[in-house]
């Protein structure tokens, strides 16, 4: 599996070395002041709304946390678990998926956004990474080695119903669900390099869900499902690319001599969130996408990585019956 915070699995040589990060010793917490990078334009504070869940070891363990789309309020989540990774929200923006647990043994949890409601919905020897919700909220795609190597499984969000749908050699992780619910995009390097494919969650058929030989890792549909964001392979790390989601119209986004990596969409489609170690440490960042300007946001010394924007659905329209 690729590097990741905390639980460092790399892909053989192809990407060693330049594949996630290392955290250095916790240190008592920065201002939370949002700042840009030297040099660079500074976009105003986010309109988009909603919340940006994040990992930060901070408290000395990697825990999911919390903070307003400008950097402020920043809360912690989970208390008491081994080291999480990879939130998800879920489409209503009531829920998080995340995984917590060691490089050869991590399990998928939920949780509320009021931290309430803790659940463990995998209990596996192996390794599961990744969730990513369906469209109805009803399942969740993941990455498991759990049959030897790194495939693409789904389950029901209580746990059941545990499905593989892509079997193949070589390493199939980072899956992440399409708004409209037909396909999962994955990064593999089946091939040898990473590339980006889909598979339909029911069928099992595949795809490749770029031209090829675009290469990249990371995919990340926008809200609409008109465009993706991914990552691209360079030789510091990551830069990002935004596209068509027919594979046309490639742009880079964020191209700098520091790893940009795993690109996040806001609720509006306007900017995307990221991480970053271009001031020397690993932060939290966003870009707007029509003018580049990008700002950092969570600011503490260590590791801040790993942003899921909260889906505009997380305002709930009072109903009839008075449900909340």
């Amino acid at each position: 599996m690729w590097a990741v915070h905390g639980q460092r699995l790399v892909s053989g040589a192809l990407l060693a070395g330049i594949l996630g990060c290392t955290s250095s010793t916790p240190e008592p917490e920065a201002s939370q002041q949002a700042s840009s990078p030297p040099g660079l334009p500074q976009p105003p504070a986010s309109n988009a709304g909603g919340l940006i869940a994040f990992v930060s070891d901070r408290d000395g363990v990697d825990a999911l946390y919390l903070m307003q789309a400008d950097g402020s309020n920043v809360r912690r989540l989970t208390g008491a678990l081994p080291p999480v990774s990879h939130p998800s929200w879920s489409p209503d923006g009531r829920r998080l998926a995340f995984n917590a647990g060691s490089p050869a043994a991590s399990d998928i949890y939920l949780i509320s956004q009021d931290g309430t409601g803790l659940t463990q919905i995998t209990r596996n020897a192996a390794a599961n990474f990744y969730p990513s919700w369906s469209p109805d909220a009803r399942r969740l795609a993941f990455s498991s080695n759990r049959d030897g190597d790194w495939d693409i499984f789904v389950l029901n969000v209580d746990g059941s119903n545990v499905r593989q749908l892509v079997n193949s050699p070589g390493l199939d992780d980072k899956p992440q669900w399409s708004p409209d619910g037909s396909r999962i995009g994955f990064a593999t390097t089946r091939s040898g390099a990473p590339e980006l494919h889909a598979v339909d969650p029911d069928t099992g058929l595949e795809q490749p869900l770029l031209p090829q030989p675009t290469r990249g890792i990371n995919p990340a549909w926008s809200v609409d499902g008109s465009q993706l964001a991914y990552n691209i392979v360079t030789s510091s790390g990551f830069d990002i690319a935004v596209v068509a989601a027919d594979g046309t119209g490639q742009r880079s986004v964020v191209a700098e001599s520091a790893s940009e990596e795993r690109p996040r969409w806001s609720p509006d489609g306007r900017s995307l969130a990221y991480y970053s170690d271009a001031e020397g440490s690993w932060d939290v960042y966003v870009v707007d996408l029509e003018t580049g300007a990008r700002r950092s946001l969570a600011k503490a010394p260590g590791f801040d990585g790993q942003p899921a924007w909260q889906p505009i659905a997380s305002t709930p329209t009072p109903s009839s019956s008075g449900e909340s």
